[in-house]
């Protein structure tokens, strides 16, 4: 009896051992160890705070999607994603605004691992900085808005603001200054960086000023504003970068370059006087760099009183360096601005300096 027992017990004993072997063999089959992950995220352009956002991680292998926060850690924006399968891997992130970017790794098991993760914003970043058109570089105080939409609560002189692609138009108001407006591109990954100059109402014998503006190379371009039966050109009639006050022969003053800018992004401001008597004409030269007045991405805006104002663009394919934009003429009484929009080559002036 006891010998069946005995046999009983290593029966049952081997028996053990078979399926626990087996079971041995079987784990890699159906379980593999896990691995740990954390994604580093970064603003590939403009390198953002994300520590505000979710993000949206999928496992492209599978198609699972996990949510989860990110965090500041040190320099770095951290989502925490936690257990994954050890091994070849690979993740797809989502944020809001951004391209997905994805992260490729090998995971050992039972390690933490940290992938970082380039996201390309699919908006752009404006610069916008308001200033006094009477003066170089004399920051102003401004509100902003995007058609109806305010952009900014407080008056600010200087506005970082994110927008989608394309082209945007603005306006700015700010307290003794008449309303402006303009529009610029914005392009996805990039800061556009915008001069947005304010005029003061017309005051006293101020009767037009003149305004330009331009955001791309080349780099200098010379506002003119000329007697056209002055003999010759250019004389003391003539008021550009070498004469800034235009004065008459009986020692009146007809204009004045209030300011002169040398470099794209900036504006130049010329305001005529009612003891301009006659006809004048208004036009803008390349000066310097290389480039047409197509490639300046121009604009002139004439204010006159009351905050009235008109603004001229080049004409399509203006492809030399003259744009004549309009003709003023006064006869003592009523002025008369006369749209001219016509684009001549060097030459037809002659402009020294």
């Amino acid at each position: 009896m006891s010998a069946l027992r005995s046999e009983r017990k290593a029966l049952a004993l081997l028996s053990g051992m078979i399926v626990a072997g087996l079971g041995t063999l079987a784990i890699p089959w159906f379980l593999t160890p896990p691995a740990y992950l954390d994604l580093a995220l970064r603003d590939a352009a403009f390198d953002s705070d994300l520590s505000t956002q979710s993000v949206v991680v999928t496992d492209d292998s599978t198609g699972r999607t996990k949510s989860a926060s990110i965090r500041k850690v040190g320099n770095a924006f951290i989502a925490r994603i936690g257990r994954i399968n050890s091994g070849p891997g690979r993740y797809t992130a989502r944020i809001s605004g951004y391209r997905p970017g994805t992260a490729r790794f090998q995971a050992a098991a039972l390690q933490s691992i940290q992938a970082p993760i380039e996201l390309a914003p699919a908006f752009g970043r404006a610069v916008i900085s308001t200033f006094n058109a009477m003066r170089a570089a004399e920051p102003v105080a401004a509100t902003l808005k995007d058609s109806s939409h305010a952009l900014s609560q407080e008056p600010q002189r200087v506005m970082t603001i994110d927008l989608p692609p394309g082209k945007h138009q603005l306006s700015a108001q700010a307290s003794g200054f008449c309303e402006s407006q303009r529009e610029f591109d914005v392009r996805a990954g990039m800061i556009t960086k915008v001069s947005f100059p304010l005029s003061p109402d017309l005051t006293g014998d101020e009767m037009a000023r003149f305004v330009l503006g331009w955001r791309n190379e080349p780099r200098d371009l010379d506002t003119h504003f000329w007697k056209s039966d002055a003999p010759g050109f250019p004389t003391a009639t003539t008021v550009y970068f070498h004469n800034k006050t235009g004065v008459l022969p009986n020692g009146s003053t007809f204009a004045h370059l209030d300011v002169d800018e040398l470099y794209p992004g900036a504006y130049e401001t010329l305001t005529v006087r009612n003891a301009a008597v006659g006809d004048y004409r208004y036009f803008i030269h390349v000066f310097q760099g290389a480039g047409t007045i197509a490639d300046a991405n121009a604009t002139v805006q004439v204010y006159t009183r009351g905050c009235h104002v008109q603004t001229f663009t080049p004409p399509p394919n203006c492809n030399f360096r003259i744009w004549n934009v309009a003709n003023l003429h006064y006869d003592g009484t009523h002025m008369e601005l006369i749209e001219r929009q016509e684009c001549t080559p060097e030459g037809t002036v002659i402009v020294r300096k």
